[in-house]
């Protein structure tokens, strides 16, 4: 039993520990893990605590990491209300990992919304579209990026707005584009209600699953980008591991 004990104290300091974004960073203004819910609330685990609250009736599903939101792409969404810290002036970093059923629906439905804030005056509204099949950030001006984003798989996405004007996008930790000449955002005047799984247009709700939505007032770097793909609230792969190390062992008394 002694043997155990100590292999397991052993265990416990080699395998690493990966935690999500840190909820103390200032400038993380949201952070969505949808591991569970509070009724019909979604906890921010950021600490401006911008929850969240539920539209239609989406399930909790396995996700990338702990759980995922499952949207039936019609009524299913999560609205957050408007407040201060969400509005942006210069840089934006919004991210998530998406596992989408479609790039087209019904009734002309092009448009898969991921994260939005304001449509009038236009904020950070971050999608798929169709035909391209590629990720779209509104902010003022949009831009598309140049790489497509895979259906019925799980898919790390980002977009950022850098410095005021330049849009820059990842897809599975890869560069996705840069384009320079756009828009700021707009700052104080965007008052809206902040979305998930939808943007303010009508026809532009997401079909499929989001998990790990995560919100920065600054542009992460790339090897931000890179670390953050790689980490969830909760410790689940070490945790894993831990238990099946911790299996074998009884196995062996």
């Amino acid at each position: 039993m002694k043997t155990i004990f100590f292999t397991l104290m052993i265990v416990a300091l080699v395998v690493p520990v990966v935690y999500a974004a840190d909820p103390s960073d200032d400038s993380l203004l949201l952070y969505f893990s949808f591991d569970e819910l509070d009724g019909d609330t979604v906890v921010d685990h950021s600490q401006y605590g911008n929850n969240g609250t539920i539209a239609g009736t989406p399930e909790l599903v396995a996700g990338k990491f702990g759980n995922a939101l499952k949207l039936n792409g019609e009524s299913d969404w999560v609205e957050v209300p408007h407040a201060e810290i969400l509005t942006v002036d210069e840089s934006v970093t919004v991210m998530a990992w998406i596992n989408a059923e479609r790039h087209k629906g019904p009734n002309d439905q092009r448009w898969q919304g991921i994260v939005a804030k304001s449509n009038d005056p236009r904020s950070y509204s971050f999608y798929t579209e169709f035909p391209s099949e590629c990720l779209h950030l509104s902010v003022g001006g949009g831009s598309v990026c140049d790489k497509k984003v895979p259906l019925n798989e799980w898919v790390h996405v980002v977009a950022q707005v850098d410095g005021g004007t330049t849009h820059k996008y990842w897809v599975n930790g890869e560069a996705a584009g840069e384009f320079g000449g756009k828009s700021n955002p707009p700052g104080a005047a965007d008052t809206a209600t902040l979305l998930v799984g939808k943007t303010h247009e009508s026809n532009r709700e997401f079909l499929g699953l989001i998990d790990e939505v995560r919100i920065w007032n600054r542009a992460l770097s790339e090897e931000e980008v890179l670390a953050e793909m790689e980490t969830s609230l909760t410790p689940v792969e070490p945790l894993g591991k831990l238990s099946t190390t911790w299996a074998t062992l009884k196995s062996q008394k």
